[in-house]
C-alpha cells in the first residue's frame, strides 16, 4: 500500500497528464545492473508520441547498457534513439544508467556508441538520472578514435537538462550538442571525470581533447553546474575543457569548474560570427586555463564579469603557460583558423574578475590578448603572476580603442626565465615590423591602475610596470597615465621601438 501512495503522489506531482508516462520497467527494463536493458528501454521511448510530450520514466535501479546500433553517419552510433517530445526523468542518484564494461575495445572508429542520440528532435528533457559511462572499463584504445557520450544530438531545438549526473569519460566529450539549434539550457547539473582520468588511477592516456559539456546551439545557457576532475594530477596531464560555447546569445552563468584546462572555451561554428555571450559568476578553481578564445570569425558583444579564477600549474611535461583570460596569436606571420587569430573581437568586456595564480615554476599571466576593437578592461584584481598581468600582443588586425582602468595587480612571485620580458603589462608588436600600413596599436589606455607589492616574500623580484615593444607609430597611442605604485622602484617604463 505505501509503494502505491508514493507513486501516486509521484504522478500528481508531473506537470503532465498521467497517462502520458511510460514506465520502462513495464517494457521490460530491469534495472538490475546484470539484464541489458538497452532494448527494452528502446522500446518504451519507441512507445512515446513523437508528436506529444510523454515522460519516460526510470524507477530506481542500476540499467545496464551493453548494445549499440550502427549508423552511416561518422561517430555517430547510438544505444538509446531519441524523438521529438521526450521528458526523461528517474529519482536522482538512485537511478543509474551504466554504460556496460568493455563495448567499445574495438580500435576501428565505428566501435563507439553515444548512450543518447537524437538528430532533428526537438523539445527533450533529462532530469534526475545518473548516467556513468564507466570510462575506466571503456577506455579509448591506441589509434582508436572514439565519441561516445552521455547525450549526443545533431539539429534541434528546445533541450532542457538538469539535475543531472554524468561521470566517468573516456571519450572526446560528455554532452554535445552539435549543427542547427537554439534553446539549451543546462542546469543544476554534476559532471565529474574525464578525459585523462576517467575515476581510476589508470590514465586514459589516449584521449586527447576532452570537454565535459560541448554546444554549437545558439540561446544556450550553463548555469549553476558543478564540473569537476576529481583526481586533477591526472586530469590536468592533459586538455581538459569544462565548457565549450560556440553559439551566439550564449551564457555560461554561476558555475562551479574544477581541474579544467580550459574551463571556458569560447569559438564560432560553421563560420558564422559571434555575437552576444556572457560569462559572469563562475568559480574556475585549479585550472591552467581560465577562459579561452579561438578566433575564427569576427565576435561582437562578450563580457567576461564577476568571476573567480584560480590558476595552477600543468601537469604535462611540454606546457609552460597558464593564463586566467586567453585569445591565443599562434603565428604573428600567418592568419588562420588553426592560429586562432583569424579575426577581431569587438566590444570585449573584462571586469570585476578576480585571477590568482598559484605557487608555480612556470610562466603565468592574468590575461593574454590581441585584435581587439572598442573594448574595457576595469575592475579586475590579478595576483601571484609571474609572467604579466595583461599581455597585449599585436597581430593583423591591430588592437583599436582600448581602455584598461582601475585594475588591482599584486604579489607577482618570482621565476627565471631569461627569455621572456615581464611586467605587469606587457605590450609587444612582432607583426608590424615588416608590414607596412600595419594597423599596430591605436587609442590604447593604462590609467588609475594600482601595482601593489605588498608581501615582499612572495614577490622578491621587482617588475616592470610596463615593458613595451612596438613601433614608433603605435608608442604614441599608447597612454599610461595616473596609475599607483606602492614600491617607488617600480615606477619605471621599458620602451623599445623597432
Amino acid at each position: 500500500m505505501k509503494s502505491v501512495f508514493v507513486c501516486i503522489l509521484f504522478l500528481i506531482s508531473l506537470p503532465v497528464a498521467a497517462g502520458n508516462v511510460i514506465n520502462v520497467k513495464n517494457y521490460g527494463a530491469a534495472g538490475n545492473g546484470k539484464t541489458d536493458d538497452t532494448r527494452a528501454i528502446q522500446s518504451a521511448i519507441d512507445a512515446a508520441s513523437p508528436s506529444k510530450m510523454t515522460i519516460i520514466y526510470f524507477p530506481s535501479g542500476t540499467y545496464n547498457i551493453a548494445s549499440f546500433t550502427k549508423t552511416t553517419n561518422y561517430l555517430e552510433n547510438y544505444s538509446l534513439l531519441l524523438h521529438s517530445n521526450l521528458d526523461l526523468r528517474g529519482e536522482g542518484t538512485k537511478t543509474v544508467l551504466r554504460v556496460a564494461d568493455h563495448i567499445f575495445d574495438k580500435k576501428d572508429t565505428s566501435a563507439n556508441a553515444h548512450l543518447f542520440y537524437g538528430r532533428q528532435t526537438h523539445n527533450i528533457s533529462f532530469s534526475n538520472l545518473m548516467i556513468d559511462l564507466n570510462g575506466a572499463n571503456n577506455l579509448i584504445p591506441e589509434n582508436g578514435i572514439k565519441n561516445h557520450s552521455a547525450i549526443f544530438t545533431a539539429h534541434g531545438s528546445n533541450y532542457h537538462i538538469f539535475n543531472l549526473t554524468v561521470k566517468n569519460s573516456a571519450a572526446n566529450n560528455m554532452i554535445i550538442i552539435m549543427g542547427q539549434g537554439k534553446n539549451l539550457v543546462i542546469e543544476d547539473c554534476k559532471f565529474l571525470n574525464g578525459g585523462f582520468y576517467v575515476g581510476t588511477d589508470i590514465p586514459n592516456k589516449n584521449s586527447y581533447d576532452f570537454s565535459f559539456v560541448y554546444t554549437e546551439w545558439d540561446s544556450t545557457i550553463v548555469r549553476n553546474n558543478i564540473i569537476k576532475q576529481e583526481n586533477i594530477e591526472i586530469g590536468l596531464a592533459n586538455n581538459s575543457g569544462g565548457i565549450e560555447l560556440h553559439g551566439s546569445n550564449s551564457s555560461a552563468i554561476g558555475n562551479i569548474m574544477e581541474g579544467c584546462w580550459p574551463a571556458i572555451f569560447i569559438t564560432s561554428s560553421r563560420n558564422t560570427p559571434m555575437k552576444n555571450v556572457k560569462i559572469q559568476g563562475n568559480i574556475m578553481h585549479k585550472c591552467i586555463a581560465g577562459i579561452t578564445f579561438w578566433l575564427k570569425e569576427p565576435m561582437e558583444n562578450i563580457s567576461i564579469t564577476d568571476n573567480t579564477i584560480t590558476l595552477t600549474a600543468s601537469r604535462a611535461a611540454k606546457q609552460n603557460l597558464c593564463t586566467g583570460i586567453m585569445v591565443p596569436n599562434g603565428n604573428a606571420k600567418e592568419y588562420s583558423n588553426k592560429f586562432a587569430n583569424g579575426a577581431t573581437i569587438t566590444h570585449l568586456t573584462i571586469a570585476d574578475n578576480t585571477i590568482t595564480g598559484e605557487p608555480m615554476q612556470m610562466l603565468s599571466a592574468g590575461m593574454i590578448l590581441h585584435s581587439l576593437q572598442d573594448s574595457y578592461i576595469f575592475g579586475n584584481t590579478i595576483s601571484g603572476m609571474t609572467y604579466s598581468g595583461i599581455v597585449l600582443s599585436g597581430s593583423k588586425w591591430g588592437i583599436d580603442s582600448l581602455v584598461v582602468r582601475n585594475n588591482k595587480f599584486s604579489n607577482f612571485r618570482a621565476f627565471q626565465d631569461k627569455k621572456t620580458a615581464k611586467g605587469y603589462i606587457v605590450i609587444t608588436d612582432t607583426y608590424s615590423k615588416n608590414v607596412s600600413d600595419a594597423p599596430g596599436f591605436k587609442n590604447i589606455e593604462f590609467s588609475n591602475n594600482q601595482f601593489l607589492r605588498k608581501n615582499k616574500t612572495i614577490s622578491p623580484e621587482k617588475y616592470d610596470a610596463a615593458f613595451i615593444a612596438a613601433p614608433a607609430s603605435s608608442l604614441r597611442e599608447i597612454k599610461i597615465s595616473n596609475n599607483y605604485y606602492e614600491d617607488p622602484a617600480e615606477k619605471k617604463q621599458v620602451i623599445i621601438s623597432y
